[in-house]
């Protein structure tokens, strides 16, 4: 049994289907936590390190908190999404009620890099998901992080654009999405840190309303290059976002970033990915062999209305030479993103045909299942799709010509051709 279902079995009681009786909940929750039944208690003060955490993540370079978390929070078992390295569930802050999201994660190097790195990487840039909290507690017999954060009610960002029944999204909007995720990589570019997992799941909105910030979150694959020349080498990466060199098994640099800026720019002015496995599920060879050639296109059918400065843009993040690859300085500066942008409307029938969307969702989720270098306990156990039952595949097959490798990939809209 891992740390999620645990914590879900100590939790079980906990209904949090209203907000509006929080002070009889919080009775409960103090009850609870009296009787020892919650599963979250405070780690003591004089508690040694563990033997396992390397000298360099022995010390956190910021106060955290020993005591519980509930003495501060009322934890629910609501779940807001799964991360590289652990759960996120709802809490309310008990004095203000505000509501903020909870990370758990197991005590060891990985967790405390995660830890140290998005806490310094939040400070002094709006568009990061802030740190709020950081506990050390004792859960279920086990030493972990709480990492409590402010909540993104907005929601993850292809999800909002699907969501919006009233509009059409434009080129004008993609371009402000593609610069607020610009601002947060360019912060931690300034910091020598590279984010190594940009991707739409982990861009949130802070609220529903038409001004809602996007925030980068999860730093689970984050690491500081040291002022070292392309001082990475751990292919730590989601599919259908990962850049050649990561696949060479080179060693790169942040410039990784760059490219799966040109990935996520291209599906927001389309709605699917440039490089695509026709079987629906994990990488394929043929998917990798044009990730690392560079070879996409930009279909007629979807692309005709996009201006072509934007196109441009995405050639230059998605250059498969990572010396050439354009800076994230030079996007902050492209007048593309600040200039006379047109307002035209984005063909987004593929993101926004349920099927369609659903289908490439369990690729991805899938591929990103078969890659994900996560703790066994934090693994979610999700029922996927098989990739021979994918529409997608199935449809990818019956217009594959004989010639064609099995493993060929192509965007949606070249199967569909």
């Amino acid at each position: 049994m891992g740390l999620r279902d645990i914590f879900r079995k100590y939790l079980k009681g906990d209904d949090t289907s209203s907000h509006s009786n929080l002070n009889e909940k919080t009775k409960v929750q103090q009850q609870q936590q009296k009787q020892n039944t919650c599963g979250i208690q405070a780690l003591d003060k004089n508690a040694p390190i563990l033997a396992n955490i390397s000298e360099k993540y022995r010390q956190f370079p910021f106060a955290t908190r020993r005591n519980a978390v509930t003495d501060e929070y009322e934890v629910s078992k609501e779940s807001l999404g799964v991360g590289i390295n652990g759960k996120v569930l709802t809490c309310w802050q008990k004095e203000t009620k505000r509501k903020c999201a909870l990370k758990i994660l197991k005590d060891c190097d990985k967790a405390r890099r995660e830890v140290i790195l998005h806490k310094k990487a939040c400070e002094g840039c709006e568009y990061i998901v802030r740190v709020l909290d950081v506990y050390e507690n004792m859960y279920a017999s086990n030493r972990c992080l709480l990492i409590v954060m402010e909540c993104m009610d907005g929601g993850e960002l292809f999800n909002r654009i699907r969501d919006r029944q009233d509009k059409p999204f434009t080129e004008r909007e993609a371009a402000n999405t593609i610069l607020m995720i610009a601002k947060a990589v360019a912060h931690l570019h300034h910091m020598d840190m590279a984010h190594r997992d940009l991707k739409p799941e982990n861009l949130l909105f802070t609220s529903t309303a038409d001004n809602a910030i996007l925030k980068l979150t999860d730093f689970g694959f984050a690491k500081e290059g040291n002022n070292e020349q392309q001082p990475l080498n751990t292919p730590c990466y989601t599919p259908y976002y990962v850049a050649p060199e990561i696949l060479s098994n080179d060693k790169y640099d942040k410039a990784c970033d760059i490219w799966s800026m040109g990935v996520i720019m291209y599906i927001l002015l389309c709605g699917y990915p440039p490089f695509f496995s026709i079987h629906g599920g994990a990488i394929s060879a043929g998917m990798k062999t044009k990730i690392k050639a560079g070879e996409y296109q930009f279909p007629k059918a979807e692309w005709k209305n996009v201006s072509q400065e934007a196109k441009s843009i995405i050639q230059k993040m998605l250059t498969v030479d990572p010396a050439a690859r354009v800076t994230i300085d030079w996007i902050i500066r492209c007048p593309w993103f600040t200039g006379d942008i047109p307002e035209t409307p984005i063909d987004m029938r593929p993101m926004l045909d349920t099927d369609t969307f659903e289908q490439t969702r369990v690729a991805i989720a899938a591929a990103n299942h078969n890659q994900r270098r996560a703790d066994a306990d934090d693994e979610e156990n999700i029922n996927l799709l098989t990739p021979d039952k994918s529409r997608i595949a199935q449809r990818a097959a019956k217009r594959q010509r004989p010639t064609v490798a099995e493993n060929l990939s192509a965007p949606l809209s070249q199967i569909e051709e």
